[in-house]
């Protein structure tokens, strides 16, 4: 049988991947099949085995593993076969009968299964074709995948008056804090923040997100029957922006003065000005198209969009010495401009940036109305040790106001111009200690001014105290975080940032001062307490406090915020 291994393994390996695989004796395969003595010889050489029932399943398409237990089988009976060759020995070559057998094996084998070994052949391909177009798919997916990423918030909030001595027997204290006495404004809050990034191209990125206010609120001071349904906006859309690289679109070559040309076109927030006084529609997006220019050194912006204003709107009549108000709703344009450089290089030890000093310049060409206005703004280091290390100042003049009067001759001169200064007294990146000083007089409607330290999302224009008006003198005014004071507001504030064994976070922040009218205002404190259970949650206690003495309205507020 020696004799003929080759020319049977030549047969087998051009059969073998159409042929089953078995195990002998066969007791499915008849004795007098064609075959029986090929598998016979297959079988007794050990190239092959088959089921454990003895069966040779002829009807089974021959598996790869199958196929290459056979080759390794042949090629190592074929390596034994040759190294026991050690000289001429022709009697252990195949005679011309021999070979007359085998290939008559070979022909007869070929012929039974030319049928499987052509339909193998158009399997395998379309096998390829298949394969080849799943894996162009994937790798499309992977690629689309790998320029988006998804992210949220969810942050809750439990909150509650716990001391309200101020407050007339009407409602709260602040509109939008409804309630009069402890207790009768418990409110359970949720905010839900998803945003989907992607960038379609090199020179192309959109942004999307998605915003839920949710609040359920016990109010028994301002209904008989406590509110027990939640008050919510739905899930919305809240910004939808989509920013082109003019430079790389157009294939413009950076220099050292010009090495950026963004535009943002959708809904979107904006904001000019150190303090945003100048513009910041932080509380809601609008349309609009945002134009991006400059380099490290110079920032060329502005801010062309469209805003739907709605509700009453004051005029002073000084013949009855009162205000008229007038409905006014509709479309309007808004437009804002702003230019800044930086100069020389940072010498900080404890925030080094890039530049010492940033000067801007904001215009206001058209607001809420037909406000117009003006201002200035300076960033810069002043000592390079943890002393005195920074000042930021924003001035901003009003021209016009909503109604389109001249804000010198109708407010007087006190309410003309707006001005903060901020500057680090400590800060040696672990403490920082600020002190400000703030004169507000009649802001634009869209700026980062703080009309309710109680209320994160207010629409407070005018709160009334027994000492005169705290809140906006407009019906707008947006709560971004940016500073702690109030519009119509004249004093100074401090806020000290504390990190407690590299975990607890604490801010302190305390203002005081009087109106334009020179009446007192109450005292504010607030005190936010945050830890980060992880890398992508926080808990914080919040404790909010104005007044002095009998006048006082205390809030108390906790939080547990998810970041993904």
């Amino acid at each position: 049988m020696r004799r003929i291994i080759i020319l049977l393994a030549i047969a087998f390996a051009m059969l073998a991947i159409a042929l089953p695989a078995f195990a002998g004796p066969f007791t499915d395969v008849p004795t007098d099949h064609w075959a029986y003595d090929a598998i016979d010889k297959l079988q007794a050489e050990g190239f092959v085995e088959g089921y454990p029932d003895g069966t040779f399943r002829g009807n089974r398409s021959f598996t790869r593993y199958e196929m290459a237990m056979v080759v390794a089988r042949i090629w190592d009976r074929l390596v034994y076969e040759l190294s026991q060759i050690s000289e001429p020995d022709m009697t252990g070559y195949a005679t011309t009968a021999d070979l007359d057998e085998a290939i008559q094996m070979i022909n007869d084998l070929r012929d039974e299964f030319m049928g499987e070994l052509d339909g193998l052949k158009m399997d395998v391909a379309d096998l390829s074709d298949i394969s080849q177009d799943h894996e162009n798919r994937i790798r499309n997916l992977e690629d689309a995948l790998s320029h988006v990423q998804i992210s949220g918030m969810l942050r809750s909030r439990i909150e509650d008056i716990i001391t309200n001595e101020y407050a007339p027997s009407g409602g709260g204290f602040y509109r939008g804090t409804p309630g009069s006495n402890p207790g009768q404004a418990f409110e359970f809050e949720e905010k839900v923040w998803l945003a989907l990034d992607a960038m379609p191209s090199d020179y192309l990125d959109v942004h999307i997100t998605f915003l839920q206010v949710l609040s359920y609120l016990d109010d028994q001071a301002t209904s008989i029957t406590p509110v027990t349904e939640p008050t919510a906006q739905p899930l919305a859309l809240n910004e939808a922006w989509a920013r082109a690289d003019m430079m790389k679109l157009m294939g413009w070559e950076p220099s050292e003065l010009f090495n950026r040309f963004n535009l943002v076109v959708g809904r979107q927030y904006a904001r000019f000005g150190e303090f945003g006084i100048a513009f910041d529609n932080g509380y809601e997006t609008r349309p609009g198209i945002l134009i991006d220019f400059g380099g490290d050194r110079l920032e060329l912006a502005a801010f062309i969009a469209r805003n739907y204003r709605m509700g009453l709107f004051a005029s002073y009549n000084p013949a009855t010495n009162s205000y008229i108000y007038t409905q006014q709703n509709g479309q309007e344009g808004l437009g804002v401009a702003r230019v800044s450089y930086g100069f020389g290089d940072s010498r900080s030890t404890v925030e080094p940036g890039n530049e010492f000093a940033r000067v801007g310049f904001n215009y206001l060409a058209t607001g809420v109305g037909d406000e117009r206005g003006m201002g200035a703004d300076l960033d810069t280091e002043l000592l390079s040790s943890v002393y005195l290390n920074r000042l930021r100042v924003e001035y901003f003049q009003m021209e016009r106001d909503q109604m389109g009067y001249n804000v010198k001759d109708e407010y007087g001169s006190d309410f003309e111009g707006s001005v903060i200064a901020w500057v680090d007294l400590f800060n040696d990146g672990n403490t920082r200690v600020s002190a400000a000083y703030a004169d507000i007089g009649l802001t634009p409607g869209f700026s980062s001014i703080d009309n309710n330290p109680f209320e994160e999302y207010d629409e407070s224009s005018l709160v009334t105290t027994p000492t005169g008006r705290i809140g906006a003198n407009t019906f707008y005014g947006y709560e971004s975080g940016l500073n702690p004071f109030p519009n119509n507001f004249v004093g100074v504030g401090v806020q000290i940032d504390h990190t407690w064994w590299d975990v607890l976070n604490t801010r302190l922040t305390f203002y005081d001062g009087t109106n334009q009218a020179e009446y007192d205002l109450p005292v504010v404190i607030r005190l936010n307490v945050r830890y980060p259970l992880s890398d992508a949650s926080d808990i914080a206690l919040e404790y909010i406090h104005s007044g002095i003495d009998s006048l006082t309205l205390a809030k108390l507020r906790g939080e547990f915020l998810v970041r993904f």
